[in-house]
């Protein structure tokens, strides 16, 4: 086995300031990004799923649509989300089966003057 020489030691130094400082900034943003962006989606799991969950059981198929809506508002009380418009829900049927849809778009400020928008658009049948 042949021994490292001091010249192939000497160039393995590690990380420089400036690539720790660009490590910092990247995970720094990947945390700011994702703390802002998951609630979002965890918001929308949560209506949809209790819009599937409407469906899946056949309420859906003798509900109207304030019906639903009076559903989808008291598990949003439930779970402290003060921040979405039921009329984004709507509901049509077919064939005597419900189809719901929810349609919105959500923008969150990143950093100054920066924002991000998710934009949601679920069919659920």
């Amino acid at each position: 086995m042949k021994m490292p020489t001091l010249n192939s030691l000497h160039r393995q130094r590690g990380i420089s300031k400036s690539g720790l400082l660009l490590l910092a900034v990247m995970i720094t943003l990947f945390f700011t990004v994702g703390l802002k962006l998951g609630p979002l989606y965890v918001d929308h799991n949560l209506i949809t799923g209790v819009c599937q969950e409407l469906i899946d059981n056949g309420e859906a198929d003798n509900m109207t649509i304030s019906d639903v809506r009076d559903r989808v508002s008291a598990t949003l009380r439930i779970n402290s989300v003060n921040d979405f418009d039921l009329s984004d829900i709507s509901m049509r049927k077919e064939n005597g089966a419900a189809i719901i849809t929810i349609a919105y778009e959500r923008r969150v400020e990143l950093v100054a003057n920066l924002d991000m928008v998710a934009t949601f658009d679920t069919v659920l049948q």
